[in-house]
């Protein structure tokens, strides 16, 4: 997506630095582990350089982050340079067509990421298959090869376990 600005720095880290000391304060009252776990984002790579990205995660974690993710690395070398210089979990974002190179999660993994998204990659699926689907169904051709049976897609999308509670 185009057209990403950035905020200057220190006022990047002071949004994450507040962002985390709320947690604290809720984990205070309600007990460690019960805050939301703060990721601290920066698309500084594509705004100013891989060195300003990489400098805003190693702030974003000395004010107390528990996640980075640095958007849109462009090269295997750039994902592991992050992976080797900033501590903690990273979340790498899969996005097909997009700049980041695809990754299966074990390379992720043994380069260093955490958490792994895949943000359009379903989505991305069915719409293919909703649009193939369509074209069998307007060309008079069968859709037997494209879709579960029933049984299946009872049980995928929950019937079967709610009847059975039923019967219970």
């Amino acid at each position: 997506v185009g057209g990403k600005s950035v905020v200057p720095f220190e006022e990047a880290v002071l949004r994450v630095k507040a962002a985390c000391d709320a947690r604290d304060e809720f984990e205070a009252l309600n007990g460690k582990g019960t805050g939301p776990l703060i990721m601290a984002r920066t698309d500084a790579l594509k705004t100013d350089n891989f060195e300003e990205a990489i400098q805003r995660c190693l702030a974003f974690r000395e004010v107390g982050c528990d996640m980075t993710f640095l958007e849109a690395p462009e090269t295997v070398d750039q994902m592991k340079d992050y992976c080797r210089r900033v501590s903690g979990p990273k979340l790498a974002n899969m996005l097909e067509f997009g700049s980041t190179p695809i990754l299966p999660p074990k390379e992720l993994k043994e380069m260093g990421y955490t958490f792994a998204a895949y943000p359009l990659t379903l989505l991305s699926a069915s719409i293919k298959a909703m649009q193939q689907s369509l074209q069998l169904i307007q060309s008079g051709q069968s859709t037997e090869d494209m879709i579960l049976d029933f049984g299946e897609t009872k049980d995928v999308v929950g019937f079967t376990g709610y009847a059975n509670e039923e019967q219970r």
